[in-house]
């Protein structure tokens, strides 16, 4: 009997037909953190409903999806959390019929790097080098394999810094490093732009670029659309960065002609960085290096090197190694030359290293998570810019007039770089929901209800503070709906009577943003409420408000399994000081009542913050603060510092 039952257990596995993965690849690197994607076809059309189930090393089995009868392709993901080198084995079965099966030997789940410039990020170095360690590999654009100089879609056949690098990452981090080279020696910027991009002068080879009847000059997109390919079939946040080496084609040339100014090779270096983004379909971060030197006698170019940098000020990239200081006996032919000697690549490789490993270990830190909910005035009626003279008072206390003219002009500098930009910070991250389209990205001005600029919240300060704090990335929460009442419509589970409509739409919101984190490390850190106005015009939802505001808090707290989450309540200032016996007064002697029998919460004063309207955008608008910037402004300022010194007393 104990034979018979082994060989029914095992005898729908011995039928089953061999399946074809087209992804992931042998050897791959997939970056971790990302839903690893699973796709490929059966011999032939399935027969019947098909269920896809899909492992690492031996482990559980997980369900990735289904199949259709009559249909052959699949596409499915795994999300895992185990990093390393892993056989992924992929099976299809109808019941408990293992129908089709196929794996993966070696599957690595680590980091990945795309590398893109000229000569010195590709394959021009004096001597082949090999991976020391094991777990390195590099795709060519079809196949992956072992990362051993010449690297597979650069240009050249010599050695390279990839090898001392990917295996100085592997040691520091402990897992498999993924490369995808794309460099192409002896190339400008100017050729790396998308086909059809114009610029004034020619670079110094010709082959990429075509001159136009009127002088100008522009890319056949060559380049551009190797990249593209890359990013795309990485797809969105399918690798870490890209490492950024190229400067020597557009310094000093011999022909001055074909010399770019380094405030052109900014601008068009940005333009290539954002239309990487555009075909990415996510921000992915770039490193710049410091490139221009030639020989002993062209040791560089500082205006080309100013043009680089500023890259990195203005936020648009980040830092990478100077590897202009790597002269001497770093050079090829005797130090005379361009290129890296064997000693010039391994400590190129370790520049790299130097500047992307502390980065990446702030990266992987757990994302501090924080809620900002609330009504309107946590959507944001800041005016940023308008100034119609009938419409917005002509423009008095809007946000550039309040960083020109308010009292508070010097403590909003950081809002704007050098140049006028309103500045987009790469640590902190805003995903707010409005009309029903979520939009995420880094903080900057504009994350309101109205879907475009024109507007800021409390949120544009409280994330520039608590960025300003924290080592690793903030990611802020935000849901918020103007003219909603804690008394109904956020009214919370444990509240006699029904649950507030748009109580389990922030609930679900914030659940949506966290999963969209997916396997990345996350605390939630804590929340901050700004509503009232709706509950204080409401003498019924002003009675109960305290009571709610408790119950709220101890809801949201048992619904994400924190039972000492921090919680802030930002005073309904509106106006400034209120009269004794009024409305507004007796709602805001309540609002502080209701804070202080809430566990590890802050009640956050906020009248002083209110201005004229005389010297306001919106002087009808005394719900919204009359619209004034600086209002906001000061408002997510104090509401960000007492979130700090919540933290710092835990």
């Amino acid at each position: 009997m104990k034979t018979l039952f082994l060989a029914t257990l095992f005898l729908p596995i011995a039928f089953a037909a061999e399946l074809t993965l087209s992804s992931p690849l042998n050897h791959q690197v997939c970056q971790r953190n990302t839903p690893l994607k699973i796709s490929g076809s059966l011999p032939q059309a399935a027969k019947k409903n098909l269920t896809l189930e899909a492992r690492l090393s031996e482990n559980i089995w997980t369900k990735i999806g289904s199949l259709n009868a009559g249909k052959t392709n699949f596409t499915a993901q795994l999300n895992s959390t185990q990093t390393g080198w892993h056989r992924l084995e992929i099976r299809a079965k109808s019941n408990n019929d293992i129908l089709y099966t196929g794996s993966v030997a070696r599957l690595g789940i680590g980091e990945v790097f795309l590398i893109a410039g000229q000569s010195n990020s590709a394959n021009h170095g004096a001597k082949k080098l090999n991976v020391q360690s094991g777990m390195v590999t590099s795709f060519d654009g079809a196949k992956w394999q072992i990362a051993n100089d010449p690297q597979g879609g650069a240009s050249g056949r010599g050695g390279s810094f990839i090898p001392p690098f990917s295996d100085a990452m592997a040691k520091r981090f402990d897992l498999p490093i993924g490369i995808v080279s794309t460099g192409s020696g002896g190339t400008s910027v100017r050729e790396w732009l998308p086909k059809g991009s114009r610029f004034p002068n020619p670079p110094t080879v010709l082959n990429k670029v075509t001159q136009l009847e009127n002088g100008e000059w522009e890319s056949n997109g060559l380049l551009f659309d190797k990249l593209a390919n890359r990013l795309r079939i990485l797809g969105p946040n399918g690798f870490r960065a890209i490492l950024w080496h190229q400067g020597e084609s557009d310094a000093n040339q011999r022909d001055s002609t074909r010399t770019l100014p380094g405030a052109l090779y900014q601008k068009y270096l940005t333009q290539l960085i954002q239309e990487s983004h555009r075909v990415a379909k996510w921000k992915a971060p770039w490193f710049v290096a410091q490139v221009s030197y030639h020989t002993p006698d062209d040791p560089g170019s500082p205006d080309l090197r100013a043009g680089q940098k500023a890259l990195w000020t203005s936020g648009t990239a980040l830092e990478g190694p100077d590897t202009d200081a790597l002269t001497g006996a770093n050079r090829d032919k005797d130090g005379k030359g361009v290129h890296f000697s064997a000693l010039g690549q391994k400590n190129h490789g370790q520049a790299w290293a130097q500047k992307v490993a502390p980065w990446l270990e702030q990266q992987l830190a757990p994302i501090e998570v924080f809620i900002l909910a609330g009504q309107s005035n946590m959507e944001g009626q800041g005016v940023v810019s308008m100034n119609h003279a009938k419409y917005y008072n002509g423009g008095k206390g809007n946000l550039v007039w309040s960083m020109q003219n308010s009292a508070s002009k010097e403590k909003m500098e950081h809002l704007r770089d050098n140049d006028g930009n309103w500045v987009e910070r790469d640590d902190v991250e805003i995903s707010f929901k409005a009309r029903d389209k979520v939009r995420k990205g880094q903080l900057t001005v504009g994350y309101t209800g109205y879907g475009n600029h024109s507007h800021i919240g409390p949120e544009l300060q409280i994330g520039h503070v608590l960025g300003d704090h924290f080592t690793a990335p903030v990611l802020l929460i935000k849901t918020a709906w103007g003219g909603k009442s804690l008394h109904k419509d956020f009214r919370p589970t444990s509240a006699s009577g029904d649950t507030g409509e748009y109580y389990t739409k922030m609930i679900a919101e914030i659940r949506d943003a966290l999963n969209i984190l997916g396997n990345r490390p996350h605390q939630l850190k804590g929340l901050i409420w700004m509503q009232g106005w709706n509950d204080m015009v409401s003498k019924e939802a002003t009675a109960e408000y305290a009571d709610n505001l408790v119950l709220f808090a101890q809801d949201l707290r048992a619904e994400f399994k924190a039972p000492t989450l921090p919680f802030i309540v930002g005073e309904l200032g509106n106006g400034g000081p209120s009269k004794e016996g009024t409305g507004m007064q007796t709602f805001r002697q309540i609002q502080r009542s209701g804070t202080s029998k809430i566990p590890n919460a802050r009640f956050v004063a906020t009248t002083q913050f209110a201005r004229p309207k005389e010297l306001s955008p919106n002087p009808g608008h005394g719900h919204h603060w009359f619209g004034n910037a600086e209002s906001y402004f000061l408002i997510g300022d104090a509401l960000g510092r007492e979130m700090i010194t919540m933290l710092g007393e835990k």
